[in-house]
């Protein structure tokens, strides 16, 4: 497919692959950066291929790389030039996912080795493609089975190595097989309807009647989609804020912290603003929120946000939500504290290479100074949750129990839906699983500043 001269659609992948990997940006916004500077008729049409090639390479990458590794002779692919990586993803991508046409395939990548490097590696990349055409990835996988049933699973289900000997070790080999299956289906989309502005059986009635087919979950002002002829992104109300596409799990939080008209609330880490205006909205835009976030360019994003749903009790602050510190004590707080992300790989399968154990140490350390920090902004007293999109105990149980020992207490809270955690205090805790209730993996905990 061509949009304008010299552009192809596997150039605009393999630079999308570059952004996600090189910057850590969703497959979404590398897509939205790279279209700033695309014209052309095909351009709506190609963002759609394109975002559609980028998030199955990402879904699929462990096991496309485990393919390209089987033929590389006296290297690997972590060893080549990132770019000629990403195209060769892409050839491979296209004919043992796709269902192109091989020599297609192998073609259309070779002519972008070509213009972009040189005829050396341009024969490298096609007899690597040709290998990998005639390479037999079910008698592999057995053999690898056999061997290594760890790594097995990590390659057949293309997750992390780590990921899926600490959920094995967490929920049980069939239990975690069961989990691994569900991260690799289509995302679950749900609808949080914004009572700023409607409610929810006008809502439900208005996708309806756009061909939107809806069901009622355990929280009371979010919605499950179960089909749709178009994008919801498009429809009327989704523009002027009537409602957002916000996950199930995510939406509970808000509830569970149950904000009252009027309250002082922090939220330490509240970019993109779910949480946060979904607590303005329980507090019928009264009181103050005060929207903390380290990345200016998101807090500008909220500020777009909130005019469209009608927010007018956030105050945005640009600051890091370790060592913010207000002139007056809060009653309630929001610690949606950056994570591992390891319970999102449904909706976010590029994240699941962004992570190794050291990494995963850093995040826990910045995770427990917002929880002291949160602990010094609470008023005696004042309540807050605890939230992350992990399925790691150190990141959640862990953490509570860190804090504990600092002075919060754990409030007794009955969650309607959901399972319970681990540890000793796991019966007091949230869960949520994407293979048992159909949305992100999910931690909360309520904790109060005695």
């Amino acid at each position: 497919m061509e949009l304008f001269y010299r552009v192809t659609l596997h150039e605009i992948v393999a630079d999308a692959l570059m952004l996600v990997e090189e910057k850590e940006l969703s497959s979404k916004h590398a897509l939205e950066r790279i279209f700033r500077k695309v014209e052309g008729k095909d351009k709506e049409k190609a963002r759609g291929i394109a975002h559609a090639y980028v998030f199955e390479i990402e879904k699929w990458r462990a096991k496309i790389d485990f393919i390209i590794n089987s033929v590389l002779k006296g290297s690997r692919i972590e060893d080549l030039d990132l770019y000629l990586a990403n195209l060769l993803r892409i050839g491979v991508f296209e004919m043992k996912f796709k269902g192109v046409n091989p020599a297609i395939a192998t073609d259309s990548v070779v002519r972008v080795v070509k213009e972009k490097f040189d005829l050396t590696r341009a024969k490298f990349a096609n007899a690597i493609l040709r290998e990998a055409e005639k390479f037999n990835v079910e008698r592999a996988l057995k053999k690898l089975k056999e061997k290594d049933r760890l790594e097995w699973l990590s390659v057949r289900f293309s997750h992390p190595r780590w990921y899926v000997e600490y959920i094995v070790n967490l929920l049980g080999y069939d239990e975690a097989v069961r989990l691994l299956l569900s991260n690799l289906r289509p995302q679950r989309y749900y609808v949080r309807v914004n009572t700023l502005k409607a409610d929810i059986e006008k809502v439900k009635k208005y996708l309806e009647e756009n061909g939107v087919r809806v069901s009622y979950t355990p929280v009371d002002d979010v919605l499950k989609v179960l089909k749709y002829e178009i994008p919801i992104t498009r429809l009327e109300w989704y523009k002027k804020g009537y409602f957002v596409i916000q996950d199930l799990a995510s939406a509970y939080v808000a509830h569970v912290l149950s904000p009252e008209p009027g309250e002082r609330v922090l939220d330490l880490a509240a970019a993109p603003g779910s949480k946060t205006f979904h607590a303005a909205a329980l507090m019928e835009n009264k009181g103050m929120i005060v929207a903390v976030d380290y990345s200016y360019d998101r807090l500008m994003k909220m500020r777009e946000r909130m005019k469209r749903l009608g927010v007018k009790n956030v105050k945005l602050v640009h600051a890091d939500g370790q060592s913010f510190i207000d002139k007056e004590r809060f009653d309630k707080v929001i610690l949606d504290a950056p994570c591992s992300s390891s319970g999102t790989y449904r909706q976010f399968p590029e994240v699941k290479w962004r992570f190794d154990e050291g990494k995963i140490e850093r995040v826990i350390s910045v995770q427990r100074n917002m929880l002291l920090n949160a602990y010094r902004n609470l008023r005696n007293g004042g309540e807050m949750t605890y939230s992350t999109c992990s399925v790691r105990v150190d990141e959640n149980e862990e953490n509570v129990i860190f804090a504990l020992d600092r002075g919060f207490e754990l409030v007794e809270y009955e969650y309607s839906w959901g399972d319970r955690g681990f540890l000793e205090i796991g019966d007091k805790v949230f869960r949520a699983w994407t293979h048992r209730h159909d949305c992100n993996s999910f931690f909360i905990a309520k904790l109060a500043k005695s």
